[in-house]
């Protein structure tokens, strides 16, 4: 595998074309070689004399025994680590950059689960590439600040789309889970203790991005007394003392059904207070790490019946993993009936191949028939559903409809 830098002459993005796939179909076209995967693993800007373009940085699995076979004025060179400081980057860019690349040869060095919904993504999942300045600059301002998103963690396929728009959701107390559900790929393992002045960084970066709607997250925390509820809670009221316009919305992990820890996170009075049931309760505990379906249903109708009245209560939960059409409609009525107002349903989608395979791709005709149930038969307020729909997709949207 290697990172390499390739100019050709007319390439481009196609609409509804992801970058990797551009990428690879390029390679293939123009070079001759075969890409069994590519991933993206650093932006940044660099100004030529006459010029300013985004450089990406791609790391490629070349399928053994093809051979780049440039064409007559073409370049096709490669950059190693060693070369990297020929660009001129910042030290900081140079750090981020390497070990972004060791993390996806890690991963790639992993055994692999099989894929079971193998072949091409359909093309109802492709994202298109949004604008890379505002990408780049994203991910700058969160690195200055010392800021992890899930958009980044969890590998969001909407993080294009959301970065290109100034719109990010914070993720907090660090970037390593005590748990390991087997659907996410944000780490796990122990985490360091939580920065004091982390609810002044999320503060600052909200104002600094002039976020209306700002949606918080957290890792989950088993490791402190209160799972990290308090640091919910400070984030909440340094956002609204900072920005007194913004809403806010959380969403957080089940803290082991401790009431008193939820009532803290109420106390602060978040615009939507969001728990994830994530799958039906047959599948919950192969895809949930120690987490219980009946017992998230439990955090839900607490904080639905002790919460402000002008709080929503959200939940979501991801389709493909081998679920039935009657164990959705069973798990979406346990969420009506446990007070929830707005509910997500979105494809899972393998992040990488540590986690487990998809089963099934629902198409985008099934969600919408899915939204049709959930807001005209069982009277969800606001159902956001669509392949590529993630917990925080159109949150601000659906928190507007959901109020009426």
């Amino acid at each position: 595998m290697l990172a390499g830098k390739w100019e050709f002459p007319g390439g481009k993005v196609r609409p509804g074309e992801a970058l990797e796939g551009c990428i690879s179909r390029e390679l293939e076209e123009e070079l001759g070689l075969t890409i069994r995967r590519a991933s993206c693993f650093g932006e940044t800007t660099y100004n030529y004399p006459d010029k300013t373009v985004c450089l990406h940085f791609m790391l490629c699995e070349i399928v053994p025994g093809s051979q780049a076979v440039p064409r007559e004025g073409q370049r096709c060179g490669w950059f190693l680590p060693e070369e990297w400081g020929s660009l001129d980057f910042a030290p900081a860019d140079l750090k981020f950059l390497e070990s972004r690349r060791k993390d996806l040869e890690m991963e790639a060095s992993k055994s692999a689960l099989p894929r079971k919904a193998s072949g091409r993504l359909p093309d109802w999942l492709r994202t298109s590439f949004a604008d890379g300045r505002s990408r780049v600059e994203m991910q700058r301002l969160l690195r200055e600040s010392g800021l992890h998103t899930v958009c980044e963690g969890a590998k969001c396929p909407n993080r294009s789309e959301c970065w290109h728009h100034r719109t990010a959701t914070f993720m907090i107390l660090g970037d390593t889970c005590t748990r390991a559900c087997r659907f996410c790929s944000v780490r796990h393992g122990r985490p360091l203790a939580p920065d004091p002045e982390e609810p002044r960084h999320i503060a600052e970066s909200v104002a600094k991005l002039a976020l209306k709607y700002a949606v918080v997250t957290c890792v989950t925390r088993d490791d402190l007394p209160d799972g990290g509820s308090s640091a919910m809670r400070d984030v909440i009221l340094a956002i609204r003392e900072k920005c007194p316009e913004t809403l806010v919305e959380v969403l957080v992990s089940d803290y082991n059904a401790d009431h008193g820890a939820m009532d803290v996170v109420m106390g602060a009075r978040p615009a939507v207070y969001g728990h994830n049931l994530e799958t039906v309760e047959r599948l919950t505990p192969s895809v949930r790490s120690r987490a219980q379906y009946r017992r998230s249903l439990e955090c839900l109708e607490y904080v639905a019946t002790h919460c402000d009245r002008r709080t929503v209560v959200k939940s979501g939960v991801m389709l493909g993993l081998g679920e039935t059409d009657d164990e959705i409609r069973a798990c979406l009525r346990d969420l009506r009936a446990a007070g929830v107002a707005i509910v997500t349903l979105g494809q899972y989608l393998q992040p990488t191949h540590e986690q487990l395979p998809v089963e099934r791709f629902v198409t985008p005709e099934e969600f919408l028939e899915w939204q049709r149930y959930a807001e005209q038969e069982l009277g969800f307020r606001r159902a956001v559903c669509g392949p590529l729909v993630r917990s925080s997709y159109l949150a601000a949207e659906a928190y507007r409809k959901a109020i009426g």
